[in-house]
């Protein structure tokens, strides 16, 4: 069996001390996320998945191959007028095999309102998840601000409401390195009838001059803009309509948060260069100017819901481009209060510059328990065949993807929770 632990620290004893501090007048709380399953296909792979490198281009239903886990533990305290959170958040991830994961501190934070001078706003300070909005079906972040730092929202402006945050990244990531990063957000309800309006930006700025093989960095600052609109109840239909325009250069992230100078990973992945060799390809990344839209939409209708998306980004360097697109859906249709029926389609591209484009195209159905008719009622117990097809092309590309086949079956059993 496989144990993990957190090992005690100054900021573990401070988290305790908080949690315990006036508990007679606390209230304890938990919420989080967690999934796990298992699943059979390709001979001597059993844990392959399918997708694209890429923001947006993995659609997750009977396509996740791991066991991943997050709890948040608050604590909230009233003293007068004043309300103190404490949350910390253990996490645990790892592949779908015996023995296999780790665990980290995803959160430690402590917020608070009611302050005196401005009882409305809330401040911060603390390692957190912030800002994040996302699709779920693909499990795309299209804003995600987390990190470690401080700062202060909700504070009202008459005709909305701004935050500001300040986040720090310390020596030992690749690309940009230490930095700093300054994000201003305001959003709105007083736009059209049943509508939302946020406005995101961020500057980062990276300390960094040089790469780890001496070469001089270009663009070690950077800037993002992202506005999103949300729609509640568009045609009546019971969900609602999100859309995303994001820009960005630099040391930005079109997420919001840091970007990358070299490496790929996560929802901002940047090609490099397929004809360039060895560390050559580094210098291709310097000068990063990124944009994209997706637009989501989600519905309830009696027993029939779903989401559906679409999203094109290209990523411009001037010296190699890279364009990624998708469009797919989930559906979900409830025989009973707990009985559905599931099914999701999704197609992604990708061109890396005057290389050739890759393709992959992934179908799952799967009949579902749940605890509601509702397309995001959690629990859910899944039992999947998922069917994926791909060109050569995105075999070869690294994308995780078997490369003396062109298509595979998938099938297993998952669970989903959010609470």
């Amino acid at each position: 069996m496989h144990r993990f632990a957190f090992q005690p620290t100054a900021l573990a004893v401070a988290a305790l001390t908080l949690f315990a501090a006036g508990a007679a007048h606390a209230q304890f709380s938990t919420d989080g996320y967690f999934r796990s399953g298992t699943g059979a296909g390709v001979k001597n792979n059993p844990a392959a998945c399918y997708g694209l490198d890429g923001a947006g281009l993995k659609y997750r239903l009977g396509n996740e191959c791991d066991t991943y886990l997050e709890m948040n533990l608050k604590n909230t305290m009233k003293i007068g007028g004043l309300q103190v959170s404490g949350n910390i958040m253990p996490t645990y991830s790892g592949q779908n095999q015996e023995g296999t994961g780790s665990g980290s501190l995803g959160q430690a934070f402590v917020e608070g309102s009611g302050f005196d001078f401005a009882p409305q706003v809330n401040f911060w300070a603390g390692k957190r998840y912030y800002g994040r909005s996302d699709v779920h079906i693909t499990d795309t972040k299209y804003t995600q601000l987390d990190g470690t730092g401080g700062g202060a929202d909700n504070i009202d402006v008459g005709i909305g409401k701004l935050g500001v945050a300040y986040f720090r990244r310390d020596p030992g990531f690749a690309g940009w390195g230490t930095a700093s990063r300054v994000n201003v957000e305001f959003s709105t309800n007083n736009v059209n009838p049943g509508g939302w309006l946020r406005v995101l930006t961020g500057f980062v700025n990276s300390e960094e001059t040089l790469d780890k093989d001496g070469n001089e960095l270009n663009a070690r600052s950077g800037a993002s803009l992202t506005v999103q609109h949300h729609q509640h109840n568009l045609f009546g239909l019971g969900g609602g309509n999100a859309l995303w325009l994001q820009f960005a250069r630099g040391a930005s992230g079109l997420n919001g948060g840091f970007g990358n100078a070299f490496t790929g990973s996560g929802n901002d992945w940047i090609d490099s260069d397929p004809t360039a060799a060895g560390a050559a390809w580094l210098e291709e990344h310097r000068a990063v100017r990124s944009y994209r839209i997706a637009d989501a939409f989600n519905w309830q209708v009696g027993n029939f819901g779903g989401q559906v998306v679409g999203h094109y980004q290209n990523d411009d360097n001037n010296q190699f481009n890279t364009k990624s697109a998708s469009l797919g859906g989930r559906v979900a249709y409830s025989f009973t209060t707990n009985l559905k029926l599931l099914g999701e389609l999704g197609v992604s591209v990708k061109k890396p510059g005057d290389a050739q484009s890759q393709r992959l195209t992934k179908f799952t159905i799967a009949p579902a328990l749940s605890t509601g008719r509702g397309f995001f009622d959690r629990p859910e117990l899944r039992l999947y065949y998922t069917r994926a097809n791909w060109n050569q092309a995105a075999a070869d590309a690294g994308n995780g993807l078997p490369t003396d086949r062109t298509s595979a079956n998938r099938y297993g059993v998952q669970a989903e929770v959010w609470w």
